[in-house]
């Protein structure tokens, strides 16, 4: 993958910065707040995606410690895989079995400058306690309340994350594939985790360069040719 793809990524990021500032600022205008702030952490135990262009940029950034980290992370998202028999399960695992984000650390993120689209883009206008919070626990009064108290105008309904930054986000992750639909021949999306690993560890870039077979080969030698973890699109 070249450099080349590397600088979308970062040219990207930066203009989502500039964007999502100004969203902010007009959602603090019309009276709201966005409660994100660090040492939070509550999103870190979600399941992350992002595009194999922004994977890349992450894992060429990683040191020894980090590494490390992230290894173990993996060797416990695979001995869980095998539970993960629908999206649902595999939410559950992430949320409450792997032990947060490998790159956060003491509640902060440790590849901020780096972080993909997809966590730039969560910005709570509720208390950082609602982004850890298990919906599935919350009786019916609860869940009832908490969605009486979004304001539709400007959230993902039901969620209670901004929408307009999630829309630039998906908006921005549609162009990084169809960069590299354009260069390789195929674009790859998944677990950020994982494809953070499978680049800075096992040689992603080399199968890219072999094309999208060896791709699928690649994924099934390392275990993780899973729809949850990695997803290969061709032209």
């Amino acid at each position: 993958m070249q450099l080349s793809l590397l600088t979308e990524v970062t040219d990207r990021q930066r203009l989502f910065d500039s964007t999502s500032a100004k969203e902010i600022a007009a959602y603090a205008a019309s009276g709201g707040t966005i409660h994100c702030a660090k040492g939070c952490g509550g999103c870190c135990t979600l399941a992350v995606n992002c595009t194999a262009p922004e994977a890349l940029l992450i894992g060429n950034s990683l040191d020894k410690p980090q590494l490390e980290r992230l290894d173990r992370y993996i060797q416990r998202l695979k001995a869980k895989l095998s539970s993960a028999i629908d999206l649902k399960s595999y939410l559950r695992i992430h949320r409450k079995e792997l032990g947060g984000c490998p790159f956060l650390e003491e509640s902060s993120c440790t590849v901020y400058d780096s972080r993909p689209l997809s966590c730039r883009s969560l910005l709570s206008t509720k208390e950082s306690h609602w982004c850890s919070a298990d919906f599935s626990e919350l009786s019916r009064e609860e869940k009832q309340s908490f969605m009486e108290s979004l304001d539709r105008s400007h959230v993902a309904f039901p969620m209670h994350y901004l929408a307009a930054t999630q829309n630039l986000a998906q908006e921005m992750e549609n162009q990084l594939a169809m960069v590299m639909m354009q260069e390789s021949g195929l674009a790859i999306y998944g677990s950020m985790p994982v494809l953070v690993y499978l680049f800075a560890e096992c040689n992603l870039a080399g199968a890219i360069a072999d094309g999208v077979d060896a791709v699928r080969a690649f994924a099934a030698l390392t275990g993780f040719d899973n729809p949850f973890t990695l997803q290969v699109e061709t032209l």
